[in-house]
């Protein structure tokens, strides 16, 4: 039977994914990006429920995180309660196949939704609306539940991306010219044991052509903004340009490439320069090398690394890739005896001179020995680079090397505490008035049989001291302000049900800090 192909918002299988960890993310900017590229979905065409309920959960987890002066707690709840019942009644809605409506618990106990999703459902539909807390809990375990029940299930079985694919191939083809080379050698050698084993050399061959046609397939098939995105950064992992063994890799400090490693390349990358042309090629293996061995020094500092930094032997190989495009395709003052330059270096001497590092230096150093004019002007950099570089090695061989991530344990005194305590309890006193203790004796919203009991069985003098201080809060006549207070009963009015004795609504609702809700300046 036919099967016509589905027709989907997302462009590739790379962007789905990529919005769904956008909407994972611990970030919130990221979460926001994730929760536009839904909305830009919508647009194009149908979502499926469940990345509509995904985003819309994660915009309200951002809407609670940056939510500013002018929305409530009771508006947050309400927001919160929305989106959980939609993610609760679009999921379980799916299940309602039959011809009679069966009840929403039944069926999301039979897709493995947890039986409270639907109890707050209920609850924020019919009944008193759940705790901002509780909201947010469950925003979050929902959250969770999508992510383990259609995300997770979406990455088995969607096909493998472009990446992999890349790998694969380009992996195949360079086996494929290893064994070639090997047959060839056997072959050369002349020896009567492998002459008489002319099938090895087929074989090998066949191969061969098997693999070169997939890679020109595959190459055929990708956009040239693949080359940015999925060929470039395949090529310059371990095992591709770099060899997985480190003898065969270059060396600093003279970054020379070793021919052998250059002609094993020659035939891939003229199937990727006839596709897509030598200039763009290249110009984007330049740009991501130098990425690569110049990390971001705006997040980590000058002449830091990063968790993933290479090793010696990779970058010093990737920095004799670099001066072997230069040498090849790159020409001095743009042209030279009527040879047009391939490459440009303005990106790459951007690059390296915005972010300083161990490798950036070795790369200015190339493009100083590949273009004579530049390296006058190169040269201070190189000089300053080299300085910044032993006076950092001789102030960690000074202070002995230490762990960068070992800190001093703190130490505290006790008069450290005491004047802790004594800060903590001033703090109290004004948020919660001078005579905090005897209010909350006294509170209309407190149970005090507790208190009255241990009362009626202490001293006469503790009894006394409580008496004295019941009297002078019946006697208050100021109230304590954001507290309940106690009216004498010759100070009772008559007002409507709900109000105050002056006939004003009171502000019902509990501080924000209690549900540790953060606010900001900016209204929405």
């Amino acid at each position: 039977m036919l099967k016509f192909p589905k027709v989907v918002p997302w462009t590739s299988t790379e962007e789905y994914m990529a919005v769904a960890d956008c909407l994972y993310s611990s970030d919130i900017s990221e979460r926001k990006r994730g929760v536009a590229i839904v909305k830009a979905w919508r647009a194009r065409g149908r979502v499926p429920v469940a990345i509509e309920a995904t985003a819309s959960l994660a915009e309200m987890c951002v809407a609670d995180h940056e939510q500013r002066h002018g929305v409530t707690i009771c508006q947050l709840q309400h927001m919160y309660a929305m989106a959980l019942i939609r993610f609760v009644n679009s999921i379980v809605d799916l299940e309602q196949k039959g011809v009679y409506a069966q009840s929403v618990a039944m069926l999301a106990g039979r897709i493995g939704m947890p039986a409270w999703f639907v109890e707050l459902r209920h609850a924020g539909t019919h009944e008193q609306l759940p705790s901002l807390m509780t909201l947010r809990s469950a925003c979050a375990q929902a959250l969770l539940w999508l992510r383990d029940y259609y995300w997770s299930k979406q990455v088995r079985r969607l096909p493998a991306d472009t990446m992999i694919q890349v790998r694969a191939v380009i992996a195949e083809y360079l086996s494929a010219c290893e064994t070639r080379q090997a047959s060839l050698a056997m072959v050369a050698s002349r020896s009567a044991k492998h002459s008489a084993n002319p099938s090895v050399l087929a074989a090998a061959e066949a191969t061969m052509e098997s693999a070169t046609t997939a890679l020109t397939a595959l190459v055929a098939r990708l956009h040239a903004d693949a080359v940015r995105l999925y060929v470039v950064p395949v090529l310059i992992e371990s095992g591709f340009l770099v060899p997985s063994e480190k003898r065969l890799r270059a060396k600093f400090p003279d970054c020379n490439l070793p021919p052998a490693l250059a002609d094993a390349w020659s035939a891939p990358f003229a199937v990727f320069t006839a596709s897509w042309g030598e200039t763009l090629f290249y110009e984007e293996m330049l740009a991501a090398m130098v990425s690569a061995l110049t990390p971001d020094s705006s997040e980590l500092g000058i002449f830091e690394s990063g968790d993933g930094a290479l090793s010696t032997s990779h970058a010093a190989t990737l920095v004799a890739w670099i001066r072997w495009i230069l040498e090849a395709y790159y020409v001095p003052n743009g042209t030279a005896g009527g040879k047009a330059s391939t490459v440009s270096v303005e990106d790459l001497l951007e690059g390296c001179l915005r972010n300083p590092s161990y490798y950036s230096r070795s790369v200015l150093r190339v493009v100083s020995d590949v273009d004579p004019a530049l390296k006058r002007d190169l040269k201070p950099f190189v000089e300053y680079m080299g300085k910044a570089l032993a006076a950092l090695v001789a102030d960690e061989a000074k202070a002995g090397a230490p762990p960068t991530n070992s800190k001093p344990m703190p130490t505290v005194s006790l008069k450290a505490l005491q004047e802790e305590e004594a800060l903590m309890q001033r703090r109290l006193d004004q948020l919660f008035g001078a005579s905090r203790g005897a209010s909350q004796t006294e509170s209309m919203d407190v149970d005090t049989s507790a208190n009255s009991t241990s009362t009626a069985n202490s001293a006469p003098e503790s009894r006394s001291a409580v008496n004295a201080t019941a009297a002078a809060i019946a006697h208050q006549t100021e109230p304590a302000a954001g507290r309940w207070s106690f009216v004498p009963e010759t100070a009772w009015t008559q007002c409507p049900i709900g109000a105050l004795c002056d006939g004003s609504i009171p502000m019902l609702e509990w501080p924000a800090w209690i549900d540790n809700v953060p606010l900001h300046a900016t209204p929405l």
